[in-house]
């Protein structure tokens, strides 16, 4: 009982949460990036979790190039940019499509378009960089049918919360659990020849394949490979980097060559360390607004 009620009590809260951040950022947008500006540095003080590793995993990937005061640095911006998407977010939320193009920029559009014509469908590739949250909802914009792979709350109130709001920022949402149907979902979607966005940079412990990552071993996700050989899916990379005035642009490359020679595992781990250096050569441009928190283990335990 007592679980229920507190469930009941953090829902609603959210609720409110969303719908009050929603009201105020319509009126006053500048005062409330004025605030989270100043709040970031407040939370990067008590976030201790974030904070610590943050910078045991800068300090591992760039560590031979950056003092000590340029790693803290380096994770604050991130903590920074991350508050920053959440306002803009609920900017999304009440912005009109012609609005969102002004505020993002879209560069690659022909890739993106040279892709499909190959009519199997596209996985546009992103990472926790910039505002990830809005790739989605900027593509859909444009008239693109846009899906977007979630890992939603256990909690099902959370999720369908969760999934409304997605839905006011364009984007139709695919669940990852349970494996088998968000699977299914994803293969019926590139079979329309629609967009499936994909973030697949979570470096944990488990299955998956071992690829070089800033100088060290992370395990990979293996299911972008496998979906895009299994599909004839293209891969194309897109990531929405915030600029030095805080203007945002969605940045689309062409589509990532894949090994297709019908090697099985050989060529999925080959794709996927193809991947995986995508990824860091993407970090290595914008570090600042990346989410450092995204490895939580290198192989061998080189950040410990």
């Amino acid at each position: 009982m007592f679980q229920w009620i507190t469930g009941k009590v953090a829902h609603l809260s959210t609720w409110f949460g969303f719908k009050i951040g929603c009201g105020v950022v319509k009126v006053l947008p500048r005062t409330v990036f004025w605030i989270c500006d100043r709040l970031a540095p407040i939370g990067y003080r008590f976030f201790l979790g974030f904070r610590r590793r943050s910078v045991a995993n800068i300090r591992v990937a760039l560590g031979d190039q950056l003092s000590e005061a340029a790693i803290n640095a380096m994770a604050r911006r991130s903590l920074r940019n991350f508050f920053r998407c959440c306002v803009e977010v609920l900017i999304a939320i009440n912005a009109s499509n012609d609005e969102l193009r002004d505020r993002i920029a879209l560069v690659g559009r022909e890739n993106l378009d040279a892709a499909l014509a190959k009519s199997k469908g596209v996985l546009v590739l992103s990472a926790h960089l910039g505002n990830f949250f809005l790739v989605g909802s900027r593509l859909a914009v444009e008239g693109y049918a846009t899906f977007v792979l979630v890992n939603q709350p256990r909690d099902s109130r959370f999720a369908e919360l969760l999934d409304e709001y997605h839905l006011k920022v364009r984007q139709h949402t695919i669940h990852a659990r349970p494996r088998r149907e968000a699977w299914r979902e994803l293969t019926g979607v590139l079979r329309q020849n629609r967009l499936a966005v994909i973030i697949a940079d979570e470096f944990r412990k488990g299955n998956g394949i071992e690829a070089p990552f800033f100088g060290g071993m992370v395990i990979s996700r293996r299911g972008p490979a496998t979906l895009a050989l299994r599909t004839g899916a293209a891969i194309v990379p897109a990531y929405l980097v915030r600029q030095a005035d805080d203007s945002l642009k969605l940045i689309v490359e062409p589509e990532l060559e894949l090994e297709r020679s019908g090697k099985g595992s050989k060529e999925i781990r080959e794709n996927s360390a193809r991947v995986t250096r995508w990824l860091e050569r993407t970090v290595r441009a914008y570090p600042e607004q990346w989410n450092w928190m995204n490895i939580r283990h290198w192989v061998e335990h080189r950040n410990q």
